[in-house]
């Protein structure tokens, strides 16, 4: 499932990072549309149902278009967390059963999610990453779950997953995205009889990007020493409905974020997952529901093992705290503090101190000669 996201970037960060190669191949940015009705996105580490949060769509849909606005084959469109569907009766706040997620097994047969799909309105929900917690015995570990970085040279380009790296003398290309050479080079070495793992090296691209980190300390850190690296949205896929009011104020844009079973890597946190989508092709194939039929579009809806994790605080339990710790790693082999533990070694630590302290000198009184 997907309970809690995170989304640190303002309106025209996020377009830079989706910019995408257009139908006449010219790199352009998706258009920020704000939501109707007065409603704002904002940014913050610690997201929960019922925030209105980055959402890409195709541009053929005009909920919210300026008149007079230049057409944009994307759009981000921030939308409230939690389907509201368009038949819904009564106040939009009070749909009686849960839709923050939508399961992919039965997405095809309940009206919340089967209509709106059928009417084309797939979209992609952007994030920094989303939380998880893994449940071990009676305590509850809070993760960050999100894409690897992508990293880049100085001479190197990188959007939305497109990557250009040299490293050792070799130059991996991809027009599409990283993971994507992983799996053609894995198939090259399996035609030509070689073991995978044997056959590239434990340092090379390919390799770093296709691993899987659980504590929050790997190859990410040297990679950023050697060069600049690229924050990579993660990119959900999703379902959105359109919720009109009777009275015709403006309507209430709202999505599901679409779950598969995990991936034996997310097996180890939680059993279920968002289905990510890995490439532009994958966002493309998704969103154009003019020329993509859904039954081609779902083969994309399945689990990945392209993330990263990493525990954090458990200070994110609470979604009204929106401190940046909140998708900061934590060692959890470290003591937890607490105010009164930090009390405590404060006055131990003095004690110890008086104590490799020598005592002053005594002044002896002699009788004058």
């Amino acid at each position: 499932m997907c309970g809690r996201t995170a989304c640190t970037l303002a309106p025209d960060e996020i377009c830079r990072s989706c910019s995408y190669r257009g139908q006449g191949g010219d790199r352009q940015e998706p258009q920020w549309r704000d939501p109707p009705g007065g409603q704002k996105y904002y940014p913050s580490p610690n997201v929960a149902p019922g925030a209105h949060t980055p959402v890409l769509i195709s541009g053929h849909h005009k909920f919210g278009a300026e008149e007079g606005a230049p057409p944009s084959e994307r759009v981000i469109q921030p939308m409230q967390w939690g389907l509201v569907p368009s038949w819904h009766k009564g106040s939009p706040k009070k749909v009686s059963y849960e839709t923050n997620n939508c399961r992919a097994e039965s997405m095809l047969e309940k009206p919340t999610y089967k209509n709106p799909l059928q009417k084309g309105r797939r979209c992609v929900i952007l994030a920094d990453g989303f939380f998880e917690w893994k449940r071990d015995q009676a305590k509850k570990q809070p993760y960050f779950i999100y894409f690897p970085d992508i990293h880049q040279g100085k001479d190197n380009s990188s959007v939305n997953g497109k990557v250009k790296k040299e490293e050792n003398g070799t130059v991996v290309k991809s027009e599409t995205d990283p993971i994507r050479d992983v799996k053609e080079e894995q198939v090259k070495v399996k035609e030509e009889g070689k073991d995978d793992e044997a056959s590239i090296p434990e340092d090379s691209v390919v390799k770093k990007e296709e691993k899987v980190k659980i504590n929050g300390a790997n190859e990410t850190d040297q990679m950023k020493q050697e060069g600049e690296t690229t924050k990579r949205l993660l990119t959900m896929a999703g379902v959105f409905d359109v919720w009109k009011p009777s009275d015709g104020s403006a309507p209430i844009l709202s999505y599901s974020v679409i779950t598969v079973e995990s991936s034996p890597a997310m097996m180890k946190v939680h059993h279920r997952m968002p289905a990510l989508l890995l490439n532009d092709q994958e966002i493309q194939e998704w969103l154009d529901s003019e020329h993509i039929p859904l039954e081609k579009a779902v083969k994309n809806i399945r689990a990945t093992e392209t993330i990263q994790m990493h525990p954090v605080s458990d200070i994110v339990n609470n979604s009204r705290n929106k401190d940046p710790d909140c998708t900061k790693p934590i060692d959890l082999m470290k003591p937890k503090t607490t105010p009164s533990s930090n009390l405590m070694m404060k006055w131990l630590s003095k004690g110890k101190k008086d104590q490799s302290e020598e005592p002053p000198p005594k002044r002896v009184k002699t009788e004058p000669e």
